[in-house]
């Protein structure tokens, strides 16, 4: 999964207010038509620059682990809420997934 950088794609999908959110995490998707891409926005609120870049550093990873269950063709900016800076990778990697589950963006198994 690609990673959207610059602010001109992160403008564009939150124009496009199609989000939900949990008790850590807040996504965004806009619908395209190239290959998923991922952003990630951690506010100064959250904690200093070690507590955010630990964070993004575990949300690249979850992302990179589930690419292969997310759906093509979206582009897709996760916001993480102060709740999260507290929390362990499991947790955190649930809060992920149950957005995405919960945005319809997770793939049918084909075996059942």
């Amino acid at each position: 999964m690609q990673r959207l950088k610059n602010s001109i794609d992160f403008k564009r999908v939150y124009n496009n207010q199609k989000s939900f959110a949990n008790r850590h995490l807040v996504l965004y998707i806009l619908k395209t038509d190239n290959e998923s891409r991922i952003g990630f926005s951690v506010s100064k609120k959250v904690g200093n620059a070690v507590t955010r870049n630990k964070i993004k550093r575990r949300l690249r990873e979850i992302s990179r682990l589930n690419a292969y269950q997310i759906k093509e063709g979206y582009d897709i900016i996760c916001i993480v809420r102060v709740k999260a800076k507290d929390i362990d990778y499991q947790t955190l990697n649930n809060s992920f997934l149950h957005l995405i589950k919960k945005l319809g963006l997770l793939k049918v198994n084909e075996n059942g």
